[in-house]
């Protein structure tokens, strides 16, 4: 399926604020520019634009343009829980990677997995429990359900690369959207053992289920960090009739 265009300017120009070609507070090309600079129409262009600003990238200011509001030295981002995977964050964050899967396996749902999950009793689900370290400091756990059916093929050289990677590259399989929670708990004994935890006596629990671009659930995960790689990123709007909204990245 071709790319569609409003996405390829979205990414090129988040690209150019993640890498402070616009910088913090400067203003976008003009929406003439920005459709000379990508051929295409005005609608295409407008539709990229209010997606940066529901993500908190631009701002729209009366009668001068789009200010960028996206301020990347101020967002020291220190681990994950969105839908960057963890190998990216190593990339962008430049520490050294190592992934360790500890378990590895096909199961049934339960009813009691079902209600903590969201898939459906009875479905076929591909469990991976990875630690993720960070230049050697276990830092962060991931215990991830996916469904068989929409990821196929998982193996345990996959998860302990990349499955996002996997399946966007190798199967041609959009990642859409997700939802988290995000709670502080007490480690378990489990958590003592295999995270490096210092000496905090609390971890930031996210317990989030991740969606295709067709709507289906595809993955629920809980992922569990050291307090000192955990950053919850908010960008928050209000609206004229009092209702807040917001756009979060977990780092």
């Amino acid at each position: 399926m071709a790319r569609a265009i409003f996405q390829t300017i979205y990414d090129n120009v988040k690209q150019s604020i993640d890498d402070g070609t616009y910088a913090y507070q400067s203003y976008l090309p003009s929406e003439t520019e920005l459709t000379q600079l990508f051929d295409c129409s005005r609608m295409t262009v407008r539709r990229a634009i209010s997606m940066l600003a529901a993500d908190g990238y631009v701002l729209p200011q009366q009668g001068k343009g789009m200010r960028v509001i996206r301020n990347i030295s101020d967002e020291k981002s220190r681990g994950g829980g969105g839908l960057e995977t963890f190998k990216e964050i190593a990339t962008s964050r430049g520490f050294e990677l190592k992934t360790v899967t500890t378990v590895f396996e096909l199961l049934v749902c339960s009813k009691a997995l079902s209600r903590i999950t969201g898939f459906p009793e009875g479905c076929e689900l591909t469990r991976a429990k990875r630690i993720r370290y960070a230049d050697g400091q276990a830092v962060c756990s991931d215990d991830s359900y996916y469904l068989s059916s929409q990821v196929p093929g998982l193996t345990p050289e996959i998860v302990n690369d990349s499955i996002y990677r996997y399946l966007e590259e190798d199967l041609g399989i959009k990642i859409a959207t997700g939802k988290r929670d995000v709670t502080i708990e007490h480690p378990t004994p489990e958590d003592t053992r295999v995270l490096d935890l210092d000496d905090f006596n609390a971890l930031a629990v996210i317990r989030g289920q991740t969606y295709n671009a067709d709507g289906i659930l595809m993955e629920y995960t809980e992922t569990k960090q050291v307090p000192s790689f955990f950053l919850l990123h908010e960008t928050v709007t209000r609206n004229g009739t009092g209702r807040t909204g917001h756009q979060s990245s977990m780092n």
